[in-house]
């Protein structure tokens, strides 16, 4: 449960950051862009909050199957893109079905972006994890 935490912390920090990237690209590239407003920090830190908390959806006691982890990977996806598009509709983010259409496609580039850091990030822990069992195996078939 303890790493499910440090992922979901994780989780928080990596949507805060991609988010705010996805937020201020139309500001920087857009001419004429109507900017958004003072309280919009704020809202993406609570995006943040909320898009991380489905992340307790990985956490298994024991090894999913492969089928049990894509249904899971299938149900926060569509966690997140409910709790977005439910809290962008609260917060008056969009009013147009094309403004939802941009706001849903800004979910899916940020989803897959934490999906790739954290699969690379996993990774890395488990060459390491690997490196270190080998090095292991081979000090002590040494000294046999």
């Amino acid at each position: 449960m303890k790493d499910t935490i440090k992922m979901v912390v994780s989780h928080f920090f990596v949507i805060t950051v991609c988010v705010t990237a996805a937020i201020g690209i139309p500001n920087a590239f857009i001419p004429d862009h109507k900017g958004y407003p003072t309280d919009f920090p704020l809202n993406i830190l609570l995006i943040g909050a909320t898009s991380a908390l489905p992340s307790f959806l990985f956490y298994f006691k024991k090894e999913p199957t492969r089928r049990q982890f894509i249904l899971r990977v299938i149900l926060h996806f569509c966690c997140i893109m409910a709790v977005i598009l439910g809290e962008g509709r609260l917060l008056g983010w969009y009013s147009s079905v094309t403004e939802m259409l941009y706001i849903a496609a800004c979910v899916i580039v940020v989803y897959l972006a934490v999906w790739i850091i954290t699969t690379r990030a996993s990774q890395n822990v488990a060459d390491n994890i690997n490196s270190a069992l080998k090095t292991i195996n081979t000090d002590s078939d040494e000294e046999e």
